[in-house]
């Protein structure tokens, strides 16, 4: 079976508790939010539970959850060259939480540097986890 990279990227790629589950007969995903569907309903699956019910027709996708994320953030920082970068990265964080860390990465002119690390890390980990899986990524 195939999945594009895209579709497997964005099961860990927003910052909200969501549960992603890939359709298989129709190539989409569907991301559910405490147990409902986000968007619109495909051919009657609308909760959860009509997942579990047509188990067979659905690929739960990956998750990093808070700390996966933060463990990336992490790495960036270590990966920037410029100790006093990094410490004020670090002391904005530490100040206001990690809800703030684009925040302070934009101050820095580090945006896209962040971006870009931060996509091919997932990029890394959704091609491991689709080999893992047996699947095919599209990319």
């Amino acid at each position: 079976m195939k999945i594009r990279l895209d579709d497997v990227m964005q099961s860990f790629s927003y910052p909200i508790d969501a549960v992603y589950y890939y359709y298989i007969p129709l190539e989409t995903v569907l991301m559910f939010v405490s147990g409902v569907i986000y968007g619109k309903a495909v051919h009657g699956i609308s909760t959860e539970k009509d997942v579990t019910e047509h188990a067979e027709a659905f690929i739960k996708l990956p998750q990093i959850g808070e700390e996966g994320r933060r463990k990336v953030m992490e790495g960036f920082v270590k990966a920037i060259p410029q100790e006093e970068v990094k410490a004020r990265i670090i002391e904005r964080v530490a100040e206001h939480g990690l809800h703030h860390f684009e925040d302070a990465v934009r101050e820095e002119k580090l945006l896209i540097e962040w971006y870009n690390y931060r996509d091919e890390i997932y990029r890394e980990f959704s091609k491991r986890w689709c080999e893992a899986n047996g699947l095919n990524l599209i990319e």
